[in-house]
C-alpha cells in the first residue's frame, strides 16, 4: 500500500539536499516524482500531496467495501483504459509497466451505436472486429490507479516519496526579505504547516483560477495565469452500477457517437456517451464474482445539460452526485432493451428482472481540457518560472493533450525542468 502520512514537520534545508513538493497524484505528478527519483543523482526529497482520497487523480478507482474492509467490487470511474502509444517515450515506459505486472491489455469486445438517418428506428450498433484497426486499450492492473500507486511506491538507494492524501494543500511564497537560509515555498493545509519546499511543482490546470486557495498566496509569474486564461476545463458524470448478474449485451465497451444524429441519439440515449462493463478488465472480479460492475461516463454537452437543471443550482455536491446516478441509471436501463435488438441478442430476458446491487454518481468537475488557443499548449510540455522555483504540468500541455501519455510527458518534462535548472 501507499504510505500515507497525515503531516509533515517543518525541517531546515539540510547539506544540499532539495526538497521538492508536486500537488497532485495524477499521472503528471507521479510521473514527475518518478522521474526526481529515478535522476542519476538522486539528491531529492519528494512529497506529493492529494486532496482526495486516494492516488491517480482521473486514473482513479473507486473500491466498496464491506464492514470488515475487505474489497467487494470496484470501479474505473475516471480513464478507462490507456490508447496505443504516440510516441517511443511512452511506449518503452508502457512496455516497463506491463513487465512490472502493473498493466495489461483489455481485450473486450467494443462496439458503437449511432443514427444512421433522423428517424429512431434507424440506430445501428456496430461491433469491431478485434485488433483488425490496430488499437490497442491497456488498463491498470488490478486496478487503473495501480500504475500511479506503483510509480510512488519506488525505492531508490533508500529514497522513497512521501505521499500526503486528504489534505488541499496550500501553496505560500516565502517573501524575498526572508528568503536568506529558508526554501521559497510553504506548504499548509487550513492552519496547519506541512512543510518547506525548495521547488513546487502544480499538475492541476484550475489552479490559476482566481477562487482557487491551493495558489491564493504563491505570487506566481502572471505569465502562468495568462497561458492559462485560454485553457478551460470540461465537466463529466459517471455513474457505477453493480448488478447481480451478467447482463444479456455482447460488448464490453459501447460508444456512443453523437456525431452522427445528435438529436437522435439524444432522444434514445440522453446522457450516456460511453458504457463499459469494468468486470471484463482483468482483475476486476473482486471477492464477490457474481457480481458485474458497470461504468457509465456522459458526452460532454449533456452532462453540462443535467448539470445546468433549475434544481441543481445552489445543490450540495451529495444531491448532484444523487442526481447524475439517478439520470444515468434510467437512461441506461431504458436504452438496454433496444442496445439487445440492435445486436441480435434473445430479448426473452426481461429488463425488469433486473437487480441493482449498488450504484453511485460522480462529477468531474475538470474531466477534460478544452482550449481557446491550443497552439500555446502544443508548443510546450510544461511551464517553468526558474526565479520562482516553480513548475506547472499536466495534461494540457503538448501534444497529446487529455490523453494519459500527455499527461506522462508533461509531467517527465517538468521533472526534467527542474534537474536542469538545479544542475543535476
Amino acid at each position: 500500500m501507499i504510505r500515507r502520512t497525515t503531516s509533515l514537520a517543518l525541517s531546515a534545508k539540510t547539506n544540499d539536499r532539495i526538497k521538492v513538493a508536486i500537488l497532485g497524484s495524477g499521472m503528471s505528478g507521479c510521473s514527475a516524482a518518478a522521474t526526481l527519483l529515478d535522476s542519476p543523482n538522486n539528491n531529492f526529497d519528494i512529497s506529493v500531496y492529494e486532496g482526495g482520497r486516494g492516488i491517480g487523480g482521473r486514473m482513479s478507482t473507486r473500491r466498496v467495501t464491506d464492514e470488515s474492509g475487505n474489497q467487494l467490487y470496484q470501479f474505473d470511474h475516471g480513464c478507462q483504459y490507456i490508447s496505443t502509444p504516440k510516441t517511443e517515450c511512452f511506449r518503452k515506459e508502457l512496455e516497463k509497466w506491463k513487465e512490472r505486472g502493473w498493466m495489461k491489455p483489455w481485450k473486450g469486445t467494443f462496439a458503437t451505436v449511432s443514427a444512421a438517418s433522423t428517424s429512431s428506428s434507424d440506430i445501428e450498433l456496430s461491433i469491431e472486429e478485434p485488433s483488425l484497426d490496430g488499437k490497442e486499450k491497456y488498463v491498470g492492473y488490478p486496478a487503473m490507479n495501480t500504475v500511479c500507486e506503483n510509480l510512488l511506491l519506488q525505492t531508490k538507494s533508500e529514497q522513497t516519496i512521501n505521499v500526503v492524501t486528504g489534505k488541499q494543500a496550500r501553496a505560500v511564497a516565502v517573501h524575498s526579505e526572508e528568503k536568506t537560509g529558508q526554501s521559497p515555498w510553504q506548504l499548509y493545509h487550513k492552519d496547519e504547516l506541512l512543510g518547506s519546499y525548495d521547488w513546487l511543482v502544480v499538475t492541476d490546470r484550475n489552479s490559476a483560477q482566481e477562487l482557487r486557495p491551493d495558489l491564493a498566496d504563491a505570487n506566481i509569474n502572471m505569465e502562468f495565469k495568462q497561458v492559462n486564461e485560454h485553457v478551460e476545463s470540461i465537466k463529466s458524470c459517471t455513474t457505477m452500477i453493480a448488478f447481480d448478474e451478467p447482463l444479456p449485451l455482447p460488448f464490453d465497451g459501447l460508444t456512443f457517437d453523437y456525431n452522427s444524429n445528435k438529436a437522435v441519439m439524444r432522444e434514445e440515449f440522453k446522457s450516456l456517451g460511453w458504457a463499459a462493463r469494468d468486470s471484463s478488465k482483468p482483475g476486476r472480479s473482486g471477492n464477490n464474482e457474481s457480481l458485474e460492475c458497470w461504468v457509465l461516463q456522459s458526452n460532454p454537452e449533456e452532462a453540462l445539460r443535467l448539470l445546468e437543471l433549475d434544481e441543481l443550482q445552489g445543490a450540495t455536491l451529495p444531491q448532484i452526485r444523487e442526481k447524475i446516478r439517478e439520470q444515468m441509471v434510467n437512461d441506461f436501463i431504458d436504452c438496454i432493451p433496444t442496445l439487445m435488438a440492435k445486436s441480435g441478442c434473445d430479448d426473452s430476458k426481461q429488463v425488469s428482472t433486473l437487480k441493482i446491487v449498488d450504484s453511485m454518481g460522480h462529477r468531474w468537475g475538470a474531466a477534460f481540457p478544452s482550449f481557446i488557443k491550443q497552439e500555446l499548449f502544443k508548443e510546450m510540455e510544461c511551464q517553468v518560472f526558474p526565479e520562482q522555483q516553480f513548475v506547472a504540468c499536466g495534461d494540457y500541455f503538448g501534444t497529446y493533450a487529455a490523453r494519459v501519455e500527455g499527461a506522462f510527458l508533461s509531467g517527465r518534462a517538468a521533472a526534467n525542468e527542474v534537474l536542469k535548472c538545479v544542475g543535476r
